[in-house]
């Protein structure tokens, strides 16, 4: 409670000192300002007042806090896109603006004219900047008040659902975004006050003139060409916070609101001074003169504008997570792109995106805007052009579709409470000249930063390192298989399709020598399956140095038609049934290994070695042992914040920053003493306090009898209380060189002299599971959403893609892929919608259970009916049936027992049928009454959102109302009261 306490004082402690110092910084200018200008200041203090004595100032007021909170947290958006920030409020603000700026600014001098006491300023000891400045000011700090109630409430509300977990950095920024809107709208919106002595008039004119900058934002609406409308819209208030608006504070949006600023009070100065020259004889020259003059500002402002949006610099992102930095890898690579070469980014986003892919989408805008800032200000040639909202049959949608490939994605979404396909379109292509390189969909499990900075790199550098899959059982670039007498086509991998996206992959055939300088990196995998004229080669070939990626097995669980370590290779299949030979013998694994100077730990057997498998008593995530039997060979390595020791290593770009990977039915690696040529670096391990290894035969018989986990606890023993490795880099000393070279194979001449050629020592990765790079952790990682019922997201194609680039030399992109921007999620909101599922999930439990009771019972009562026969049938087959009489009676019970049996099927079927179409209805009546509450509960927050932050000022203005009265009954007499 105490832990809970904190985190809900501490943003707020945090937000309340910056409001200090900026109330400090703003009480410290009004001091200077009383001193030096005293007119100024009675002005401002004159108006000010008077606003905030008035309760109609405190409706206007409590309009604007109600409509901020109904922006902000009443659309589906916010719970739909579970991110604790003000997206919903960033959007329709300016709008907001448009109606409360009129109603500061309507009064400021048309107020004066109505009642006739603007002569009576005019002729105070004051030149006519004190006049305006101190109006303006007036009305900037009644704006800057008003948005101090929206900041505390709508903080309030964020730090509630977030659980103290807002990101304050992103808050202030968004609010400091508004505030220098407002102080630009208020300019303009003086303007139209100093036109009119109406109102209402002043008012309309007031949101007349602030129209073009708030709708300029969706100017190709009625300007049809393209490019024509962005560059307007990137003068809107709109395009102008937007870095605001994800936390980034920058010089360019400063200037312009300050310029906006400046023009309008410009413009003041020139109505309140037209009465000194538009009576006399020059009175249309001087018109003429002024209007001149504030035409020409018109292109100032909006040139330097222009000028510091290409050189936006400094940039701050203010935001805590640095939701809106790049990783200092990926500037470097902007940095270096080559202005020969210019790039440009065209973006396609679908205007409906649901909640699963709210994040994607907003980082994918983030990066690409920051892209374009970094590139501007370092004068690379680099162009992004974002085409948002798009409809999926719109002409931009159909053109990325012709041109890039780039279509709608059909995904799995769930609506509230329904599971239902949705076409998503969010992709992108990169080109430059005549390289392309398209990114048809953005996955929410893959690094966005990571996508484009690849995809930015491949197209500014044509030339890729190349990749050599070695062929072996593993088939990992696809192919064919005889394997139990049936043809089968065997598809590609697809981490190898990840990996063809940086690399230049070909397969490498080992009955052959393999080139040692043909390829930048080998990948193989389950090199067990090799023959004994296959394995030489690829040992022959890390000996000479070439980067190697070793996956090797020694019992692979859901890899059909790998044989294990210690298995034999399956018989070749035969055409029409006939049987296809002996099995191809396999290479010996000894050689590869003390290469390598690795000790398998290993048991006798079959084919010579049976290396053992380890286990580990650690399952972070319960679920997968009722929903998928998961046992303690599923071995789980995590990185914990805070613990000292740990299992990934950071010493190794593979592993640093990697936060969980899982194995199957792993082996084991020790290193084998006295090898002080190598370098043997653990990149994984388990947990020594629980973890062991068993003797992979036993193993297996335990699982073939469906041993359950007690079972399978016995045979494990005791934990042995020593680290169990699952992975290592190995890494030749320089010492190292030539005796590589000479342990080179004697009559491979070509290959011998390659290998002393090079001169490279060793370097490769040994990883003791093949299962780890199943399609099922592909897809995992591309889209963990549709894991969420097991709550599972490991990297273990991460940490493949890391290990292939640490051995190519290519040491940026395993830090990009690390880079995950930390959003702030709504954590209260979650946790209650949570405990709905829970009990969902239990509910389905209890009715799985339920059922499974009732059809066992049903099936015991069956057996009961059955079991009178049975019982009879045994005894006449004892005591014999010698004549025809009983042969017949024993042959009618035989067929009564068939017929009972038979019809006892058919109604244990009809049974088992209906009462899954009764478990069923019970699953979704209990999903559907979750969701019900989810609802419920978000529409209780979204009132209590709206509802609750309009109160204080209105008590306030309720206060100050009942004060004016009882004032204003002071010294009345009483008979003269009604």
């Amino acid at each position: 409670m105490t832990t809970e306490l904190l985190n809900l004082l501490f943003p707020l402690v945090k937000l309340i000192v910056i409001d200090l110092i900026l109330g400090l910084v703003a009480f410290l200018f009004i001091g200077l300002l009383a001193l030096r200008k005293r007119a100024a200041y009675a002005v401002l203090k004159r108006n000010f007042m008077g606003y905030f004595s008035n309760p109609t100032g405190y409706v206007f007021l409590c309009l604007f806090v109600l409509l901020t909170s109904l922006a902000a947290f009443f659309p589906h958006d916010f719970f739909n896109s579970n991110l604790a920030n003000l997206d919903q409020l960033n959007y329709i603000l300016p709008v907001i603006m448009l109606f409360f700026i009129p109603a500061i600014t309507m009064s400021i001098w048309a107020e004066e004219k109505r009642q006739g006491t603007d002569e009576l300023l005019l002729t105070l000891p004051a030149d006519d900047f004190d006049i305006v400045s101190g109006k303006y000011l007036s009305a900037a700090a009644i704006y800057s008040v008003s948005l101090v109630f929206s900041q505390v409430s709508t903080f309030l509300v964020l730090l509630f659902l977030s659980k103290g977990g807002i990101d304050t950095g992103l808050f202030v920024a968004n609010y400091l975004g508004y505030w220098f809107i407002g102080l630009a709208m208020l300019a303009i919106g003086m303007i139209a006050s100093f036109l009119t002595s109406n109102l209402t008039v002043g008012f309309i004119l007031g949101a007349l003139f602030n129209v073009p900058l708030v709708f300029a934002s969706w100017s190709d609406v009625i300007i049809p060409n393209k490019d024509w409308a962005r560059a307007v819209s990137v003068f809107s208030i709109r395009g102008q916070f937007d870095n605001f608006g994800r936390g980034v504070v920058s010089i360019a949006p400063i200037a312009f609101f300050t310029l906006m600023l400046l023009f309008g009070l410009y413009f003041c100065m020139v109505l309140i001074g037209r009465r000194h020259w538009s009576g006399g004889q020059r009175g249309n020259s001087m018109f003429l003169h002024y209007l001149t003059r504030v035409l020409l500002m018109v292109p100032i402002v909006f040139g330097l504008s222009y000028f510091l949006r290409n050189n936006d610099w400094p940039r701050y992102d203010a935001t805590e997570g640095k939701v809106s930095s790049l990783s200092p890898m990926t500037r470097e690579v902007i940095r270096k792109l080559a202005p020969e070469r210019p790039i440009v980014i065209e973006a396609y986003l679908s205007a409906d995106i649901p909640e699963q892919y709210a994040k994607t989408r907003y980082e994918l805008i983030n990066l690409l805007k920051e892209f374009q800032a970094i590139a501007s200000t370092r004068k690379v040639k680099l162009q992004v052009q974002i085409y948002d909202n798009l409809e999926p049959s719109g002409e931009d949608a159909m053109r990325a579709e012709k041109q890039y490939g780039i279509r709608p994605e059909l995904v799995r979404v769930k609506e509230r409470g329904v599971h239902q396909d949705q076409e998503v379109l969010l992709g992108a292509a990169v080109r430059s000249g005549l390289s392309k390189v398209v990114i048809p969909f953005f996955e929410t499990g893959i690094p966005v930063e990571y996508e484009l900075v690849r995809s930015i790199d491949t197209v500014a550098q044509p030339k890729r390192r190349k990749l050599g899959v070695v062929r072996t059982d593993a088939n990992m670039l696809g192919g064919f298989s005889m394997a139990g007498g049936n043809f089968q086509q065997i598809p590609k991998q697809p981490v190898i399709d990840e990996l063809e996206k940086q690399y230049d992959v070909e397969e490498v055939d080992p009955n052959s020598p393999i080139s040692v300088t043909g390829y930048d990196v080998l990948l193989v995998v389950q090199p067990s399956s090799l023959n004994p004229q296959q394995l030489p080669n690829l040992v022959e070939a890390i000996r000479a140095g070439v980067p190697t990626a070793i996956f090797e097995d020694p019992m692979p669980a859901v890899y059909e038609g790998i044989p294990g370590t210690g298995e034999p290779k399956p018989a070749p299949g035969g055409m029409m049934g006939m049987g296809g030979g002996q099995p191809e013998p396999k290479g010996e694994m000894q050689p590869l290994w003390k290469t390598l100077g690795l000790d398998i730990p290993q048991q006798p057997g079959f084919a010579g070695i049976n290396p053992d498998i380890v286990w580990q008593q650690y399952n972070p995530h319960p679920k997968l042992q009722y929903l998928m039997n998961a046992n303690d060979e599923w071995i789980f390595v995590t990185d914990v914040a805070g613990e000292e020791e740990k299992f990934l290593s950071i010493e190794s770009s593979a592993t640093n920053g990697l936060r969980e990977l899982m194995f199957l039915y792993a082996g084991g690696i020790k290193e084998e003493s006295g090898r002080d040529d190598l370098k043997i670096t653990e990149l994984v391990k388990t947990k020594g306090e629980l973890s062991g290894r068993v003797k992979l035969e036993e193993l297996r018989n335990q699982l073939q009898a469906r041993a359950s986990q007690a079972e399978l606890r016995v045979l494990q023993g005791p934990p042995m209380g020593e680290e169990q490795v699952l992975a290592v880099l190995v890494e030749g000393t320089e010492a190292a060189k030539p005796a590589a070279a000479e342990d080179g194979p004697k009559d491979d001449a070509e290959g011998g002299a390659e290998a002393n050629a090079t001169g490279r020592p060793i370097r490769a990765v040994y990883v003791a599971d093949v299962d780890f790079i199943h399609p099922f952790f592909s897809e995992n990682r591309k889209r963990p959403e549709q894991f969420a019922d097991l709550d599972l997201r490991v990297q273990n194609i991460t940490f493949v893609l890391n290990l292939i680039d640490e051995l190519a030399g290519e040491d940026r992109y395993p830090t990009i892929r690390s880079h995950e921007p930390q959003h702030v999620t709504l954590a209260l909101f979650e946790d209650q919608a949570e405990q709905y599922r829970i009990a969902e999930r239990d509910r389905q439990k209890e009715f799985q259970e339920s059922f499974d009771q009732e059809i066992q019972a049903a099936q015991e009562e069956n057996q009961k009916a059955l079991a009178r026969f049975e019982d009879k049938i045994r005894q006449m087959q004892k005591d014999g049936a010698v004549d025809a009489s009983k042969f017949e009676e024993l042959r009618g019970l035989m067929q009564q027992l068939d017929q009972q049996r038979g019809a006892l099927q058919r109604k244990l079927a009809v049974k088992r049928e209906k009462m899954i179409a009764e478990r069923d209805a019970k699953i979704k009546s209990s999903q559907r009454e979750a969701e019900r509450k989810i609802r419920e509960l978000q529409l209780r927050y979204k009132m209590m959102a709206v509802c609750l932050p309009p109160i204080p000022p209105l008590l306030v203005g309720v206060g100050v109302f009942v004060s004016r009265r009882v004032r204003e009954r002071e010294g009345i007499a009483k008979n003269r009261l009604r």
